[in-house]
């Protein structure tokens, strides 16, 4: 063949070889995209944005990523908000429980009731966390028999030491007879909450203050109007609502100088008294794991519900030095003093990351 020839036909051919490339592109981008729809595929749902729902959310994606559940590699996670609108997290739910996905994690009681709602043919697994009372949630549990559970729901609660915590303000403050605080009773971990809290007050006899709210914007008006009534200290609660308006509660209070405490654990600086409750990040850790679980093949069906204080003791953080911790009437202790993960008093800031505190936590002291 001379060359002549060879050009011709390789000029004729040139169309379907450059046909047959793009069949075998076409192809091989095909596979790469069936591979990556091959993922397992979790949704996260979170009511709004704050510190206790973004480090549990953390910790659920370090749960995951342990087990080797690599968002983008192994798996791939889209997360949803519904930034505190109960109307917005509904529909959110009904998307994801229509969507592609396998597995949805929520982190806050209204998500885990939203997607309970919208999954209840049970299509997705679905395992919640950082919710204060799941049993109270009218999902299906049964605090009697923690195996009494939907068979594609799971997780844990974190029933906070509501009891405890006061008891820890009697003894900063052995004079504290009045204490505001303001609730979203819509919630039903925000009234569970309060119904510890009543009871605690009933039995230190401390008389408790309460303002009912819809909605974060009605949060400032109700703490001034417990602080206008005689309030010496503000309680913030197990609740979505009051807790995404937390800083905005500080303020208000420290204006008044009276000072806040929580069953919300967070930085420890941020200007509440003290706060007793659990590491969210710890929390989301083990309702990731417990995710690759059954990602791996384990039946939910054989998973008991269970409580965070079974694998996750709470902690305590107190800062005297905050404005209206006023030193006449507020001190810490000294057998306290040692309990504290994180202690902020005149000498400094004094972390002690292995401290415990000393049970039993006695939240319920009426049921």
């Amino acid at each position: 063949m001379t060359p002549t020839t060879a050009l011709a036909v390789l000029r004729r051919s040139a169309p379907t070889v450059a046909l047959l490339f793009g069949a075998s592109a076409l192809l091989l981008l095909t596979d790469r995209q069936s591979a990556k729809r091959a993922l397992p595929a979790i949704a996260v749902l979170q009511q709004t944005s704050s510190p206790v729902l973004e480090d549990t959310i953390k910790g659920m994606i370090a749960g995951l990523t342990e087990r080797g559940f690599v968002d983008g590699k192994t798996v791939t996670i889209r997360r949803y908000n519904a930034e505190g609108d109960i109307a917005q997290g509904n529909a959110i739910a009904r998307e994801i429980v229509g969507g592609p996905f396998d597995l949805v994690l929520t982190s806050s009681t209204p998500s885990l009731q939203a997607v309970a709602t919208a999954n209840t043919r049970g299509r997705l697994k679905h395992v919640f966390a950082a919710v204060t009372d799941p049993f109270t949630a009218g999902v299906g549990l049964d605090r009697a028999d923690p195996l009494v559970h939907p068979p594609h729901l799971v997780g844990y609660g974190s029933l906070a030491p509501v009891h405890t915590t006061f008891l820890i303000a009697r003894r900063l403050n052995p004079r504290l007879a009045r204490v505001g605080v303001a609730h979203n009773p819509s919630e039903s971990n925000s009234r569970r909450s309060m119904e510890l809290a009543r009871a605690s007050c009933k039995l230190l006899g401390i008389e408790l203050f309460e303002v009912p709210v819809e909605n974060s914007s009605g949060v400032i008006e109700a703490i001034q109007s417990t602080i206008s009534r005689g309030a010496e200290a503000i309680f913030v609660p197990g609740d979505t609502t009051v807790v995404s308006a937390i800083d905005s509660v500080i303020a208000t209070a420290g204006k008044a100088d009276v000072p806040v405490f929580s069953v919300n654990p967070g930085v420890p600086d941020r200007g509440t008294l003290f706060d007793v409750g659990f590491n969210y990040t710890e929390i989301g850790l083990v309702a990731g794991r417990l995710a690759a679980d059954l990602l791996s093949g384990t039946d939910p069906k054989t998973v008991p519900i269970r409580e965070t204080t079974r694998v996750i003791p709470p902690y305590l953080v107190i800062n005297v030095t905050t404005k209206a911790a006023a030193p006449d009437r507020w001190q810490v202790p000294e057998d306290l003093k040692p309990q504290a993960r994180c202690l902020i008093d005149g000498t400094g800031r004094h972390d002690q990351p292995d401290a415990v505190l000393k049970g039993p936590f006695d939240e319920a002291p009426a049921q």
